[in-house]
């Protein structure tokens, strides 16, 4: 998951429009007109620009602190190599205008403003995502996916390897079933939505504190699953796929800081699983739900053994440690959220979506055993 941040202070507009000038020359500030975009999760200023002599629009985006300057670069440079290979549908990053003192050669895509933020500008992508899709959008997801991933294999630009999507779950699982939770105090929280999430919360580890969903988890956690380890987006929920108005076409993916090397059915699992959340009534597998979305995908790339079956164990294991990462963020770490009622709704679907995910992962001990 894409780490969410705290909310950042406002930049005012003169401020704003003069960071966007370092990205053109000879560009004076009155010609660029700036649209803030509504807020995400991530809490990261983004500004919608238009430029008024050639009318190209431009996305100023205010890099997350959290990332780090080796991150942001490849991301970066996976964008572009993939742009030149001919997968146009990330976003690509053009180049800051001149010298910036205070930052490396290394990073000609970036400027800095004098608050320490970190700043990119990225051509525009025009297009809507699609909340509920019907059979030709997921097959237009997968496709975009299996052809990445096909293309980004040949991508060789190192970066720190970290454990791969498993191997993290598996990780973080195994402290949830073993640690002691504790009840967030009802009476030290300014937030008018404090009382919700903490009943969230209480439900959360009522449910995966239960003996029998420990059980689950235990031998669950004892699968051994051998996965393909290459560039993935990582953080591709249906938010970040826009589709042309007549949805006939996929136009972009955007919001890719967070990608790295990983088992490429992370991303399936995200995308597919992130359009099952919206579905609250369908609990089928994800195999089951889209099987053409599979077959396009394995029609495109060599997805790896039991590539279905990868996929829905992340999904799954995914759901239950996606709570467990925003109750972390929310009453360990007290973050606040620009939309706050946006998050509940997250969690809520999360939680909702919780018991089916632990009763197909009960289902699936048997293969785990035979295995």
């Amino acid at each position: 998951m894409h780490q969410p941040g705290h909310r950042t202070p406002p930049i005012p507009i003169k401020q704003i429009t003069r960071i966007a000038s370092d990205f053109f020359e000879g560009c004076r500030k009155t010609v660029l007109s700036p649209t803030l975009t509504e807020a995400g999760f991530s809490g990261s200023t983004t500004y919608i620009f238009t430029h008024k002599h050639t009318r190209r629009r431009y996305v100023l985006k205010q890099l997350p602190r959290h990332l780090s300057l080796e991150q942001i670069l490849w991301t970066q440079n996976l964008s572009t190599f993939t742009h030149n290979q001919g997968y146009a549908l990330l976003p690509v990053a053009i180049h800051r205008h001149g010298g910036d003192k205070f930052l490396p050669d290394a990073t000609p895509k970036i400027t800095k403003h004098t608050d320490g933020s970190l700043w990119q500008c990225l051509e525009y992508i025009d297009g809507k995502p699609c909340e509920v899709p019907q059979k030709h959008q997921t097959l237009l997801g997968a496709k975009a996916l299996a052809t990445f991933h096909k293309v980004a294999s040949a991508f060789q630009m190192p970066l720190r390897r970290s454990f791969c999507g498993w191997r993290r779950r598996t990780q973080q699982l195994g402290t949830i079933i073993t640690s002691e939770p504790e009840l967030p105090e009802s009476n030290k929280v300014n937030n008018p939505l404090h009382s919700e999430l903490r009943a969230l919360y209480t439900q959360f580890v009522r449910l995966i504190h239960a003996p029998e969903t420990i059980e689950i988890i235990r031998g669950t956690l004892k699968h051994k699953m051998s996965a393909i380890h290459q560039p993935a987006l990582k953080d591709c929920r249906w938010e970040h796929f826009l589709f042309s108005e007549s949805r006939d076409r996929l136009t972009g993916i955007i919001d890719i800081d967070g990608a790295g090397w990983d088992d490429p059915a992370v991303d399936m699992a995200r995308l597919l699983g992130s359009w099952q959340l919206e579905n609250q009534t369908r609990q089928e597998k994800l195999v089951d739900l889209w099987p053409e979305a599979f077959q396009k995908y394995s029609a495109i790339v060599e997805p790896g053994a039991d590539f279905s079956f990868r996929v829905q164990i992340l999904h799954d294991t995914g759901i239950i440690c996606g709570m467990d990462r925003w109750f972390h963020w929310i009453f360990k770490e007290k973050r606040q959220f620009p939309n706050m009622k946006l998050v509940l709704r997250r969690i809520t679907h999360l939680l909702h979506a919780a018991p089916a995910a632990i009763r197909r992962l009960e289902r699936s001990q048997t293969r785990l055993n035979r295995n």
